[in-house]
Order: C-alpha cells, then structure tokens, then sequence
C-alpha cells in the first residue's frame, strides 16, 4: 500500500469535518497532482455531495454507509472499500464520523489520523475523551502506527490566544495543524465551489492545514518505509474490542465450564472405580474368609 490514507475523523458534527474532507481531497488533486479517492462514510454525505455537485474536479467520490456492526461486519466492509481504492489511487481520505460501536482497529488502515475540534472546553473534553477511547491504536502496533494530527478548526485568532492546547493533557502524542479560521462565507460554497477557489482569510488558512498534512504524510511514509514488519505482527488482536471481549470472554467461559463439568465427571467416574474396586476386595475378602472356615471346620 503506497496510496497515503487519510482519515478525517470527530466524534461529532459541527467541527468542520466533511469541509476539511471535501477540500482537502481537491487540495491533493489539483494542488500536489495526486490521483485522489474521497470515501465518504459519514451517514448525512456532505464531503462526498460537496465533490460531486460542485464544479468539475478529478476527485472520485464515494459516499458508502456501512451499519452493520454485527460479528465485526462493519471493519471488513471499510477495510475492503479501503484496500480496493489504496490499490489504483495515490491518496485516499475518507470522512468518517465515530460512535461507540465501531471497531478502533479500523485507524490502522490509516497513514494519517486527521481530527478536527475547536477550541471550546466542552470540545476539547470531548475530542480527549475520543482519543483516549482510541488511543491504543496508537501505540499497540507493531512497527509505524498511525499518525494523530490535531487540526484547530472554525477558530478565531483572539480564541487562539490563550493557547488552549498547550493546557490539555492529551494521552496520545500528536502533531498541531495549522488552524482553520472561521468564515462564514465558506458555508455558501457547498456545492457550489471550493474554498481554494476564493481569495480569503479561510482559503490560506486551508491550504495552509493541507500543506502540514500532506508534510506530515511525507514524513509518515519515509518513516514506514523504513521499518519491516512481519505479516503476523500487522494483526491487531483487538482486545479492545467491547464486542470481540465479550464474545472471547463468553467462549472462555463457556468452555471452563465444559471443562469444570468434564474435570467433575472425571472425579465421579473416579469416585465410582474406586469404591468399586473396593467392593471387589471386599467381596474377595469375604470369599476367602469363608473358605478358611471351611477348611479349619473340617479339620
């Protein structure tokens, strides 16, 4: 797989996520000259409906939503979208918005974790308590694992100010994107044109985050390339699955109690030979003291 693969990811809406998708699908295609794939997974299809409605671009955009989430259908259905469209492009991001039952196993498909948040307590909260919920990805793999880009988005200067990031613990090591500023008129641009079409403060600001991430792909890839890793080591046993532990749990369970009941029968059966066995002595003993009788009787 030498296609970067770019998750833009939140665990909620209203961040600037599916903008940040749409854009920065476009930015690697007309900007970096790269073959790009956009793979919208997001119910509500906003990046992949802003692609293919606005102006021409060569983007190929997809918008898929997977909700099975039985037996772990969800991660081979997204691995299989992800690997058919890693093997004929040379970038692919793809807009996703996280709930609790989704496998985390998932970000290894990734060069590059993308997660936008402003800068709110109340948001900032929530994107730690995110990646926190996910942070094992980060850090279980053998080898490269994924890279976590944080990207300050719909944000103001004076906001910025107080350096709210600098302030946070956050359990993952991650790099700072430059931020996103906010501006109104982007929202009239859905559909219609692209932020890099426009000569604003939003437009630099975005291409500004495009750079830093197509930099920090760069870095991620040398870095990759670099390492080997054997086959067996790039499975993650997802222990951290809520779903696959409880069902291994079950299974463990299930069969210490075949083996408690196998173990229990086994010392019945046990229990049983034994007292047979002396019973058999007895019976013999008895035989036997019946004919010393005899012979001393008779004598």
């Amino acid at each position: 797989m030498n296609a970067l693969r770019i998750l833009v990811v939140s665990q909620k809406g209203g961040v600037g996520k599916s903008t940040l998708s749409a854009n920065l699908s476009v930015w690697f295609s007309e900007m970096a000259f790269k073959n790009t794939v956009l793979l919208d997974l997001d119910p509500h299809g906003s990046s992949s409906s802003w692609v293919n409605f606005a102006r021409q671009s060569s983007v190929f955009a997809e918008h898929a939503v997977l909700g099975d989430f039985e037996s772990r259908r969800w991660l081979i259905d997204c691995r299989s979208r992800i690997r058919k469209y890693v093997a004929k492009s040379e970038v692919l991001v793809c807009d996703l918005t996280w709930t609790a039952a989704m496998d985390a196993e998932l970000l290894h498909e990734f060069d590059l974790v993308v997660v936008p948040t402003s800068v709110s307590s109340i948001e900032l909260s929530a994107t730690i308590k995110f990646i926190e919920s996910v942070g094992w990805v980060f850090t279980a793999k053998t080898g490269i694992p994924p890279t976590l880009l944080i990207c300050p988005s719909r944000v103001s200067n004076e906001e910025l100010k107080s350096d709210p990031f600098s302030k946070r613990r956050f359990s993952v090591p991650f790099m700072l994107l430059p931020p996103i500023h906010y501006d109104e008129s982007v929202r009239q641009l859905f559909k219609k044109k692209f932020v890099f079409d426009v000569d604003s403060t939003a437009s630099k600001s975005y291409s500004r985050c495009a750079e830093a991430v197509y930099n920090a792909g760069t870095i991620h890839q040398q870095a990759a390339s670099s390492v080997v890793v054997k086959f067996s080591d790039r499975r993650v046993l997802a222990t951290h699955n809520t779903k696959l532990s409880r069902y291994m749990a079950e299974k463990t369970s299930t069969a210490g109690i075949g083996n408690k009941f196998s173990q229990s029968n086994l010392r019945r059966s046990s229990i049983t030979s034994s007292r047979r066995k002396e019973g058999q002595r007895s019976s013999n003993l008895r035989g036997l003291s019946r004919i010393l009788e005899s012979v001393i009787s008779s004598k």
